[in-house]
């Protein structure tokens, strides 16, 4: 009996070593796929620090002029008009929106 006992422990044992084997291997490739995550993110945050550095050199109000003024005839830029400014008063309301079952019971169908 006790033999049973002993076989059946140790075939428990194995299986046990067997699952606690498979969850480490498990966690360390979960591990590397979140390193490789972190430094893809890393990249991508310096990618958009320097795009955003670009963006603002291309956006220098100096060297806008400078590209205007040097290519008036492709832009066509003209200065702004004082006229084209406009009130928010004359802006009109939005009209109110139509609820279809109250606009049916209204028209009497």
């Amino acid at each position: 009996m006790t033999r049973y006992l002993n076989l059946a422990l140790i075939c428990t044992m194995i299986l046990v070593v067997a699952a606690v084997y498979q969850i480490k291997y498990d966690a360390e490739t979960a591990a590397e796929t979140v390193r490789g995550l972190k430094a893809e993110v890393d990249k991508e945050r310096e990618a958009i620090a320097l795009l955003k550095a670009e963006w603002s050199l291309l956006n220098q109000p100096a060297r806008l002029q400078a590209l205007v003024e040097r290519h008036p005839d492709y832009l066509e830029l003209v200065p702004l008009d004082p006229i084209q400014i406009g009130e928010l008063s004359e802006i009109p309301m939005r009209p109110e929106p139509v609820d279809e079952t109250t606009a049916s019971i209204e028209d009497g169908q």
